[in-house]
């Protein structure tokens, strides 16, 4: 779970630390106030995209750290195990992860995660083993065509086979381009192999050859004379000339090592002085061997000129330098190879049957799947909707089949959805209202979230559009849920906070320059922001009466919406 959160010079935020606890935590604050300030700061610990505006103005940068609890054998323990990155206690079974992320005026950033440095795709990858982020637009995703699919397969555990069926449906199409385009250039493919076995023979006796090694050979006997020449010069004036430099070097290190004992520095002195004689001899005996075993063949410099020759006269005609003409080689020789299969189509048609089998297989497999835990997923959806003042809902899935199968299966899954008795269910973006449709959202996120291997969720206003005793249904909700795992949810409803297990205050403070703090509020501090969250501007003592109630009414049992 999250336990705290430390910002510096970010945004409105100073100095702060936010200490969280486990259970349901809600945030709360007047518009204004900064309540986006923890949400924004915990994206940019999980890898998110950062903006300069996030850096508090006057400072040069924005520090970020995010701390987590985690299990043994928990994802994130596992991620972190396979890449070296855990900072663990074999001692006990409870274990902490630390992002960290800063934010530079310039627009770049840096991140961490247990003190060494990490990519955004790490520091991605493992935010979304820790927490997964719902936000107030998410009733918008209801209505695009995708969402029903890809909500009943992560909540039945279909994406495994889902992501099988796509797999399968790319490798189908990949071979039926593949026979399309080859059927398409039959008429013209004898000519092109035969082109491309004259190529091939032509630039074949090169495909043995290093063009490189050719040049640097050829570049060698060409200057023999003066390479020999100075080979010699360095030979004599560092080991045969008198006083050359290995002997010179000798003297010096005599002298230093004389005076070696008496200081530090000249000790070091003399171990490099040794140094630089044991690597000037290891050269004096290369150059030695180098010299010893050069011999200038005037007839292998002819036929390396010949070869040199060839190579730029191909790589003119095929406008290619002179060392790509191997790859070009490899090239033609895979082109040909695809050509030749043509000469048994029928084993490109078998190869596509073969694959569109495996597809339907693996596609009617999950089509089943699919409707049958389509079922009683809508009547769960039902169950768990009605309490939210929708005592006549009802939801279906519709399975339309597709014309022509696709990457995500056979048919076509829309949600269908009635608010009223009677009334046959219609596709849920032609009949649910603005309101109906948040409040559908928030229980297929709740769903979503019981699946979620996450410990962390998080929900931003999702209780947009709700009020009174539907509020706090949803802070019901919201609390069973937080028995599982860590929740902290920004809300502007009172409902929804009184069932929080800790609240949290965030207050804009107008000094020289403005900042934002957030603390965790005591029973009284908690009945004054409800009572504000309930009756505005003035609290008097009805609306504290009022925030008194809600709060002993998260004693109250909550009937089992499951």
């Amino acid at each position: 779970m999250l336990t705290n959160l430390t910002l510096q010079n970010f945004a409105l935020a100073d100095q702060l630390t936010i200490e969280l606890a486990g259970g349901f935590n809600v945030l709360t604050g007047e518009t204004g106030a900064g309540k986006s300030l923890l949400l924004d700061a915990l994206s940019v610990c999980l890898g998110e995209r950062t903006d300069v505006a996030h850096v508090r103005f006057g400072t040069d940068k924005a520090d970020v750290t995010a701390s987590f609890d985690y299990q043994d054998n928990d994802p994130i323990d596992l991620w972190l195990r396979e890449r070296e990155l855990d900072d663990k206690d074999d001692q006990t079974t409870e274990h902490s992860v630390h992002l960290r992320r800063v934010i530079l005026t310039n627009g770049r950033s840096k991140a961490w995660i247990n003190g060494r440095p990490s990519s955004l795709t790490e520091l991605k990858e493992a935010g979304r083993l820790l927490v997964q982020l719902y936000s107030q637009h998410s009733q918008q995703q209801l209505l695009e065509p995708p969402y029903p699919k890809n909500w009943l397969d992560r909540y039945s555990g279909f994406g495994t086979q889902a992501q099988d069926v796509k797999q399968a449906y790319q490798h189908w199409q990949h071979l039926l381009k593949e026979q399309q385009t080859a059927l398409v250039a039959a008429a013209s493919r004898q000519t092109r192999m035969a082109e491309l076995e004259v190529q091939l023979e032509e630039i074949e006796p090169l495909s043995r050859l290093d063009y490189s090694a050719l040049e640097q050979e050829y570049d060698r006997l060409s200057h023999f004379e003066s390479m020999m020449q100075d080979c010699a010069a360095l030979l004599d004036g560092l080991d045969e000339q008198d006083n050359n430099v290995v002997q010179q070097l000798a003297g010096f290190i005599r002298r230093a090592d004389s005076q070696a004992s008496r200081s530090t520095e000249l000790s070091a002195v003399s171990e490099r002085l040794l140094s630089a004689q044991s690597e000037l001899g290891d050269a004096v005996a290369l150059l030695r061997q180098f010299v010893d075993q050069q011999n200038f063949d005037p007839e292998r410099m002819a036929e390396l000129n010949e070869y040199l020759e060839i190579f730029h006269r191909l790589g003119r005609k095929y406008r290619v330098n002179p060392e790509e003409l191997t790859a070009l080689n490899a090239a033609w020789h895979a082109e040909l190879e695809r050509l030749s299969l043509l000469d048994d189509p029928e084993a490109l048609a078998a190869q596509v049957a073969q694959a569109y089998q495996y597809f339907m297989q693996l596609a009617t497999k999950l089509n089943t799947a699919r409707r049958h835990a389509a079922i009683p997923l809508a009547e769960t959806l039902t169950k768990q909707v009605r309490p939210l003042a929708l005592p006549e809902a009802h939801f279906e899935f519709g399975f339309d089949e597709l014309e022509q199968p696709n990457a995500d299966g056979l048919s076509s899954i829309q949600l269908y959805f009635t608010a009223n008795k009677g009334i046959p269910a219609q596709a849920l973006a032609k009949v649910a209202s603005g309101g109906e449709l948040s409040r559908i959202a928030l229980v297929m996120q709740v769903m979503n979230a019981e699946k979620t291997e996450a410990d962390v969720l998080v929900f931003d206003e999702v209780d947009v559009g709700i009020s009174g005793g539907t509020a706090e249904i949803v802070g019901r909700l919201l609390r069973d849920l937080g028995k599982h795992v860590q929740i902290l949810c920004i809300t502007h409803q009172p409902q929804v906070a009184a069932q929080a297990d800790q609240h949290l205050l965030v207050e804009k403070q107008q000094a020289e320059q403005a900042s934002s703090i957030i603390y965790a509020l005591a029973d009284e501090q908690r009945i004054i922001e409800l009572a504000r969250m309930s009756g505005g501007v003035e609290i008097t003592e009805t609306t504290l009466q009022h925030a008194r109630h809600l709060l002993n009414l998260k004693n109250t049992p909550s009937k089992d919406n499951h």
